[in-house]
């Protein structure tokens, strides 16, 4: 059988996790709406509506009308999911979101496909680098980024269970030429709960989403120069898990956060707002500087914006030199 391809690229990972989630919640949760903006094709939930024709609304190329829309079906007794790109739901439709999703508590359920530079060739409008900074700055919502399709799937199954906004970011899922390593998760996932993937003691690595390889790729190589790196999946970014996060930086003195994101508002800014305030340590964020996306190929703009286990490491050797100097005193 032959590799399902959209535009060229493979829809295998997490656009088919997505796919798969949706219908499984919706066979068991009648209540489950899907509310889709013409992106159906490329975040490859048309499927869906096939089986659930009664429950696919298809609302054309206006994201805020989407999200007008969702909270009307919210109010009705319907838990909506609401899957699209997300530079263009959080951006075109911040109002809306912060009104009728936030402010309303409504019980909708956002997902932004196509993350940061998972998406090449579109360029620097298709690439959302501030989705999670836009949804971090209002009130009462839950952020999700899965570092995996396991994960993906039991964010949305979570997501469903609970009542109120939730906001899950995924990436377009293609980029198997562009991983080494594999994630292994032990134990269920939960809302609101980080996961230590492997124990250290010199310095903790916290990361989301696709950044999460690339630390535990990290870890591996520094142990080879003696440097002890304990890694943590911090999937849920808001609320954040405090209590794991304290407990890892105050055993290693030392902090860096890896994310597909800018790092101005996102995991890096929750972490180190965190530590500045509870329990300060040398801090290093890598991400997504303060730039624009630009259009190539993922090879050219994830060692170009700071996406790579090299980047880690470089933070590391950084904040290790701080903690050195301090220590010292």
């Amino acid at each position: 059988m032959s590799e399902e391809l959209m535009y060229g690229c493979s829809l295998k990972g997490m656009r088919t996790a997505l796919r798969e989630t949706l219908l499984e919640v919706s066979r068991s949760n009648e209540k489950v709406v899907v509310i889709d903006c013409e992106t159906g094709t490329a975040t490859n939930i048309l499927p869906y509506k096939k089986e659930f024709p009664g429950r696919f609304i298809e609302l054309g190329v206006a994201e805020q009308n989407a999200i007008s829309f969702a909270f009307g079906v919210s109010a009705s007794g319907y838990i909506p999911i609401v899957p699209l790109f997300g530079s263009f739901l959080t951006r075109r439709a911040c109002d809306q979101i912060f009104i009728q999703v936030g402010y309303a508590e409504a019980n909708v359920k956002l997902i932004g496909c196509y993350s940061g530079l998972s998406t090449p060739n579109t360029g620097a409008t298709h690439q959302s680098i501030n989705d999670v900074s836009i949804m971090r700055s209002i009130p009462g919502i839950t952020i999700i980024e899965a570092c995996n399709e396991s994960e993906l799937r039991e964010a949305i199954i979570e997501a469903v269970k609970i009542h109120g906004p939730v906001y899950i970011r995924m990436i377009r899922g293609d980029i198997d030429p562009y991983e080494s390593m594999e994630v292994k998760l032990e134990g269920e996932f939960e809302i609101g709960k980080a996961r230590v993937l492997r124990e250290g003691c010199d310095v903790t690595l916290i990361g989301c989403g696709l950044m999460v390889k690339r630390c535990l790729e990290a870890a591996e190589l520094l142990a080879k120069e003696g440097i002890s790196a304990e890694v943590v999946n911090c999937s849920t970014i808001k609320p954040l898990d405090k209590d794991t996060i304290s407990k890892s930086v105050t055993k290693t003195k030392a902090v860096v956060t890896a994310e597909n994101h800018s790092i101005i508002g996102g995991l890096g800014s929750a972490v180190a707002e965190f530590v500045a305030e509870n329990c300060p340590v040398p801090t290093k964020r890598t991400g997504i500087m303060d730039k624009f996306g630009e259009s190539g190929s993922l090879e050219e703009l994830f060692p170009k914006y700071g996406l790579t286990t090299q980047a880690v490491m470089e933070a590391v050797k950084k904040v290790l030199l701080i903690k050195t100097k301090i220590t010292n005193k």
